[in-house]
């Protein structure tokens, strides 16, 4: 049969097509992802060493790493710089060719070992008959050459660090290493120098001496938190207890900026556990005060304001090492850190140093040297620092203080081991929260395993939901994650619960701590304002009981006739043990004062309300007042007219028609002088008006919210903003009532990173043309009404503990007045800031008023914020804003 060419080729490709696997139509699930990432098989690293002199002499270890070709970092070679360190306490002991085996002084310590100097080979074998023995010989000699011919020596160590001291001619080599056979032990110190073997042996004896007569109470001075600030920084109080109780630490002086304010709450904390650790406070220069009532930091211009204070109040106040002006002032103390290391040791003044933060590592502690079986406590820690026992241990291993008590925690280190047991640092422990579940990590570094119960502590108001664990066993080199179901009752809510885990193993017990920080069960606006018929009232509810179901009960009481409720209402909420769910309720009242009164789960909460009636007429409405395609929404009506940025949810204009002012700073849209500073996201930025404090720089400032308008005509106007930060939500509702100045701000925030525990709303002022000693604020503190006037020469501020809950401005020259309201139980205190164009982010002169709020989590908070701007004196905005209902009183 005849096959034509053109067939030949259809025939052939069909025939390949169906043959070669390359060639045929694959499926789907033939395919297979290949992609997992490695990074740490991917990354390339190498070691680089430094050993000489730059301005110093120094030793330095780093390890490269690159990925991926152009990230690249660099980290310390922690093995290296360990050993190092110990060539270092070596050189700073004067003993610079020291190398000593790890756990010499612990078994010499347990062995009540014979000392016997230069012995001869009979002598120390009779010695040995009788028990343990401490030879001190010289290489050389015979006993000396059959103890050193069984020691290894350090070389793989000399020859791996290159130590620059290893150089040194007159480097006089110092061993001290244990033989062990049978049930004895030699303790051999061993040097060609007698003097040197002298040396070892008195530093042996000084801190043999010192471990029988105190107890060393390794503690973290200056640690901080900013738990009451609006500045952020990772880290609870009671988890930083808990990190350092797990390091062996026994007392704590806490320094975070106005974390003194907090000292009542952390003792009542404290109080609620059995751990007994101490804990002080204090700030900046100022520690070991009776209290600290009346200090205002931001006001506090001169060295003897400080001082006198702290002296009033028997407390003490410390300068740097170095600090001529200091000379002529009545200091009890230095602040010291790694360079003022010399004259730190020779001891010859009460001294502190400082550990800092969490993201700073809390790398230094201090050693305070307690007589021996003496109970820890403020006084008797006070005089240990202040009687000058005290050793601060910095980061790397660089340790400082008098004499006597440096070089016995110098040798302890280089044994290790004795500190190792002292405070218990083979067994890790880590206690976390996850919801309402509490996880223990244990890790076992011992070369044994380990067996032990676990004993959890929990406070008052808060329940084990199942048993305790009991007794694991946590294999040598591993860990082990206990997880324990815990719940809050009712007197757990609206607290931080301290949560106490420990493991208890053979004749060793360690604790450590973290926080089940709890919000109000029940979240409500504490002022709010609206017009008649319907009230919109948010509510959140925390669930903490074991119901997934339950009743949310509401009552509207007139605060002038508080007998018969005028409304009532009742709903179901259905979210799970743990979680929170919000319901709306309309409130259905006339005009009037009222207060409101919600109930769930047994808990009751009550605010105020003020209604007014449905009249006036206004607008709002969108624009692009600068051209940049990103909106602003005008809100007027007879009396003002308010203009919001979307950018940082702001009021940024708020215009005083009657005088023709806008009450505000505002520098927007203009540009800040300093816009191009490196990282100037990173610090506060003035656009102006209200605006938050949520962190300094705010995570608001440059941000641009989503906004609608709500309602855009009527007897009242709304623009709604919503922002979400990574997964924190912020809403804010803009509200201008009537034909009157009211503007109302209500946030809600539903958080979930913790460090962002404090929010400070504040109008920024800048009353009539300009900000002058014209100006005078009025707050209503527990003291009486107090007035404030700017500096022109200066910035300053104050923290204003308040009776009521708003405060004021009034221009006297060209008479127009501002208030602002707010609940006045709501704020840690009210913070009141006259900046001054030396202001490093700030050049301008205007006034901050910023309430400053705690945030939690696990719930929803509501804030308001009422603003009153118009002519005349303030009296009138204050009786304006009382009439409505909006002016709370502690």
């Amino acid at each position: 049969m005849k096959v034509s060419g053109k067939f030949s080729i259809l025939f052939l490709t069909a025939f390949l097509w169906l043959t070669l696997p390359g060639l045929k139509a694959q499926q789907l699930r033939d395919f297979k992802y290949n992609g997992e990432l490695d990074v740490k098989g991917n990354t390339v690293s190498s070691n680089t060493q430094f050993n000489g002199y730059t301005n110093h002499w120094w030793n330095d270890y780093r390890q490269w790493s690159r990925y991926g070709n152009l990230y690249k970092i660099s980290i310390p070679d922690v093995e290296r710089k360990i050993a190092q360190n110990k060539i270092d306490i070596a050189e700073d002991i004067e003993l610079p060719g020291l190398w000593m085996q790890e756990g010499f002084i612990a078994g010499w310590l347990a062995s009540e070992a014979r000392v016997l100097d230069e012995p001869s080979v009979s002598d120390l074998e009779n010695a040995l008959a009788g028990g343990n023995v401490l030879v001190l010989a010289d290489p050389a000699s015979e006993t000396g050459k059959i103890l050193t011919g069984k020691y290894t020596g350090n070389d793989t160590w000399r020859k791996l660090l290159k130590s620059y001291q290893f150089n040194d001619p007159g480097l006089k080599p110092v061993d001290a290493f244990i033989l062990e056979g049978g049930s004895r032990k030699i303790f051999v110190i061993s040097s060609s120098d007698r003097n040197s073997r002298i040396r070892l042996k008195n530093l042996l004896d000084n801190t043999g001496n010192v471990i029988a007569g105190y107890d060393m109470h390794k503690g973290w001075f200056g640690v901080e938190t900013l738990l009451k600030s609006v500045t952020i920084t990772p880290g609870h109080p009671l988890e930083i207890i808990g990190r350092g109780m797990n390091e062996g630490i026994s007392w704590f002086v806490f320094n975070g900026y106005m974390e003194f304010l907090a000292q009542g709450e952390y003792e009542s904390w404290m109080a609620r556990t059995k751990v007994p650790v101490v804990i002080d406070y204090g700030h900046q220069t100022i520690f070991g005060l009776d209290n600290y009532d009346g200090l205002q930091v931001q006001d506090m211009p001169t060295r003897q304001s400080w001082i006198d204070f702290a002296h009033k109040k028997n407390g003490y106040v410390f300068r740097p090492v170095y600090d001529p002006q200091a000379e002529n002032y009545n200091y009890d103390g230095y602040l010291a850190n790694a360079g003022n290391k010399t004259e730190i040791d020779k001891g010859a003044f009460p001294f502190v140093s400082m550990t800092g933060d969490l993201l700073g590592d809390l790398t230094s502690s201090m050693i305070l040297f307690i007589k021996k079986g003496e109970k820890l406590t403020r006084e008797n820690m006070w005089a240990a620092i202040m009687g000058k026992n005290a050793v601060s241990v910095l980061r790397d291993g660089l340790i400082m203080g008098p004499p006597v008590w440096r070089r016995a925690v110098q040798m302890l280190l280089l044994d290790r081991i004795f500190l190792e047991e002292y405070y218990n640092d083979r067994i890790d422990l880590l206690a976390t929260m996850d919801g309402y579940t509490l996880n223990l990590d244990i890790s076992n570094t011992c070369p044994q395993d380990i067996t032990g119960k676990v004993d959890i502590q929990l406070p008052d108001g808060v329940v084990m939901e199942e048993g305790s664990p009991g007794t694991i066993t946590v294999p040598a080199g591993e860990s082990r994650t206990v997880k324990v179901k815990i719940r809050p009752e009712a007197g757990g809510m609206n607290t931080p619960n301290p949560v106490v885990a420990g493991f208890d193993w053979g004749k060793n017990k360690k604790y450590t701590m973290c926080v089940l920080d709890m919000p109000p069960a029940i979240s409500v606006h504490r002022i709010l304002y609206g017009h008649a018929p319907v009230v919109s009232y948010p509510v959140t509810v925390h669930n903490f009981s074991r119901e997934s179901s339950y009743p949310v009960n509401i009552r509207v009481i007139d605060r002038n006739k508080p007998g018969k409720p005028v409304f009532t209402a009742s709903r179901r909420a259905t979210n799970g043990t743990g979680t929170f769910a919000e319901i709306n309720f309309d409130l259905k009242v006339p005009a009037g004062q009222y207060n409101v009164e919600v109930e769930a789960l047994g808990v009751k909460t009550v605010s105020q309300l003020g209604v007014g009636k449905a009249a006036g007429s206004l607008r709002a409405y969108a624009l692009d007042l600068n051209a940049d395609g990103i909106n602003e929404y005008r809100m007027e009506n007879d009396s003002v007219r308010i203009t919001l940025l979307t950018t940082g949810a702001r009021v940024i204009e708020y215009f005083v028609k009657s005088r023709n002012d806008n009450v505000l700073f505002k520098l927007w849209p203009e540009k800040s002088g300093d816009d191009k500073r490196p990282n100037r996201s990173w610090g506060y930025y003035p656009y102006g008006g209200f605006e938050d404090f949520l962190g300094q720089a705010s995570m608001e400032t440059h941000k641009v919210y989503d906004a609608e308008l709500v309602k855009s005509t009527g007897d009242y106007v709304q623009v709604k903003m919503t922002a979400d930060y990574y997964g924190n939500k912020i809403q804010k509702i803009f509200t201008l009532y009537g034909n009157s100045p009211l503007l109302e701000v209500r946030y809600a925030l539903t958080f979930i990173n913790p460090e962002a525990n404090v929010l400070g709303p504040q109008p920024i002022l800048e009353i009539g043309r300009v900000h002058g000693t014209e100006d005078v604020f009025t707050v209503p503190t527990m003291n009486g009404l107090e007035e404030f006037r700017m500096r022109p020469e200066e910035y300053y501020g104050r923290a204003l503990k308040i009776k009521e809950g708003w405060n004021a401005g009034y221009d006297t020259s060209e008479n127009i007045s501002f208030v602002g309201a707010f609940p006045v139980d709501q704020p840690i205190f009210l913070h009141m800031w006259m900046n001054h164009p030396i202001n490093n982010d700030a050049h301008y002169y205007y006034v901050e008023f910023q309430p400053w709020l705690p945030i939690f989590q696990s719930s929803t908070m509501y804030f308001t914020y009422y603003l009153w701007g118009a002519g005349g004196p303030w009296q009138s905005g204050v009786r304006e804003l009382r009439n409505r209902n909006l002016i709370t009183t502690r």
